[in-house]
């Protein structure tokens, strides 16, 4: 076959298997919106968002695609105005990613201008090493009950005061740019959002045994509400948590708590195959979908009407933003090696190590960084290993991404000075008034990773003063060369 043929048959590929993709899921909406039960709609809809024809919905693809399509579809049937002036489209990242975002209109003169944002997203991983992700808990079925959720939101409309924005975010996976860019441009003020619920992971709740709302103390009388008997159904089991606190774990609320928004993440938890190509959708409880759905109509439908409702005023420390002043404690784990002034040969490395107190005063996306730590500097010598016992104080300037203290990274570079209280060579006491100095200058520069509330990162310290009075035979000082692993918990 020549490759001009070759190139034909495979643009004849590319178009049947799109045209098939967009007949796909034309049927399988026309199938879920038949009469059929909650429980037949959430398992058709997590069937059709976590079948192998999606390629496991990777944020950017033509896959992720397909599914918007999907979800537009039942929210146009469903009857859900989109939010945008033309569009339920929110388009992002250089038109790659797109959020899916609809409304449902409050019924009252006062609290109309408030709104309840229900968010859940469709994107996952994609396909890996040949294995398709298809991501049925997660998170196909919180977009299921999303749309089964709008579905009765829409149906008792008129039992609504507040509005109630449903948004399907992309890009979740691969950092919360869709639920972040909804909340830096939100069509209205931030201050008239005044819930914001992520539905991330619902459907494994008879393997967990319960349902998780995580924010209730976002909320005033946030527990209250959430454990409400009237609201609940029976065979439900609803756990209340106050805040988030998990620092490796992240979902939709994260961008709206930053700004001050109550936020409630529900979730059955991690009891499914989570982020493994097990995660299929006949693992999924469907019954328990069902009571989760109804519970979450319920809760809405309160919020919606409460005109006493109101923020609680407390955020979770995760999600505050960067204050004026950041305190930590630190450890260092490395080595140091002697550095001849003159000369291509130089000492060898030895284990060194420190601890102490980490200060910062933040403007933003610059800091000042002061510094207190014990160090105790170890290095090989011909007439016997060197251990010196300091006090450093390091002071650097930083340069830190993003400019709130959730997560981000930071550089910086400055001077730091070193005073040697003691130290010993090969078991004898150092002679530091012939031999050694015991005071140390020098520049420190590093890296820093932060997952609040831990850092992690490297720290290099380049003394520019002598460790030796007197040059050696070779007319060359020693000038030391510290390079540390460091952890700091920050307050």
């Amino acid at each position: 076959m020549t490759k001009n043929s070759t190139n034909k048959n495979n643009f004849k590929f590319h178009i049947l298997r799109s045209v098939g993709l967009v007949c796909f899921i034309l049927l399988s909406s026309v199938i879920s919106n038949a009469q059929n039960t909650l429980k037949e709609r959430l398992e058709q809809h997590v069937y059709t968002l976590a079948s192998d024809s999606l390629q496991g919905r990777k944020a950017g693809s033509e896959y992720a695609r397909m599914v918007s399509e999907y979800i537009i579809k039942q929210f146009e049937e469903i009857g859900i105005k989109s939010y945008l002036d033309s569009s339920y489209l929110q388009v992002f990242g250089e038109n790659k990613f797109q959020n899916v975002v609809g409304i449902i209109r409050g019924n009252d003169s006062t609290l109309t201008n408030e709104y309840i944002v229900i968010g859940a997203h469709y994107d996952h991983l994609g396909v890996k090493n040949g294995k398709i992700y298809n991501g049925a808990d997660d998170n196909a079925s919180g977009v299921a009950v999303l749309i089964e959720l709008a579905r009765m939101l829409k149906y008792n409309q008129e039992n609504l005061k507040r509005n109630v924005i449903l948004a399907a975010f992309d890009a979740e996976e691969i950092g919360l740019f869709g639920s972040t860019y909804f909340s830096n441009h939100p069509n209205t003020p931030l201050k008239n959002i005044k819930l914001m619920i992520s539905i991330d992971m619902v459907g494994w709740y008879k393997a967990s045994g319960k349902l998780k709302y995580v924010g209730s103390g976002t909320i005033k009388d946030g527990k209250d509400l959430i454990l409400n008997e009237q609201l609940i159904s029976e065979g439900l089991n609803i756990v209340a948590g106050k805040f988030e606190t998990s620092v490796f774990t992240a979902t939709d609320t994260q961008p709206f708590a930053v700004k001050g928004i109550p936020t409630l993440a529900v979730t059955t938890g991690l009891k499914s195959p989570y982020h493994k190509s097990k995660d299929e959708a006949h693992l999924i409880d469907y019954d328990g979908m069902v009571l989760i759905t109804e519970h979450l109509k319920n809760i809405v439908e309160t919020v919606s009407c409460d005109a006493d409702y109101e923020s609680s005023g407390k955020v979770a420390k995760k999600h505050r933003p960067l204050s004026k002043f950041t305190f930590g404690l630190s450890a260092n784990i490395g080595s140091n090696y002697h550095h001849y002034t003159d000369g291509a040969i130089n000492g060898k490395n030895a284990f060194s190590y420190g601890a102490g107190l980490m200060s910062q005063v933040n403007f933003g996306y610059f800091a000042i960084r002061p510094e207190l730590y014990y160090d105790r500097i170890h290095a090989k010598y011909p007439a016997g290993k060197i251990a010196t016992n300091n006090i450093t104080v390091p002071l650097s300037l930083v340069f830190q991404l993003p400019d709130n203290n959730i997560a981000g990274v930071d550089f910086f570079l400055g001077g730091y000075y070193a005073y040697r209280f003691s130290g010993k060579q090969g078991g004898e006491i150092i002679d530091f008034d012939n031999t050694f100095n015991r005071d140390e200058g020098g520049l420190t520069y590093g890296f820093g990773l932060y997952m609040k509330p831990f850092k992690i990162g490297f720290v290099n310290r380049r003394a520019l003063t002598n460790f030796t009075k007197h040059a050696n035979a070779d007319n060359a000082h020693i000038q030391n060369r510290t390079t540390y692993f460091t952890i700091t918990y920050i307050f």
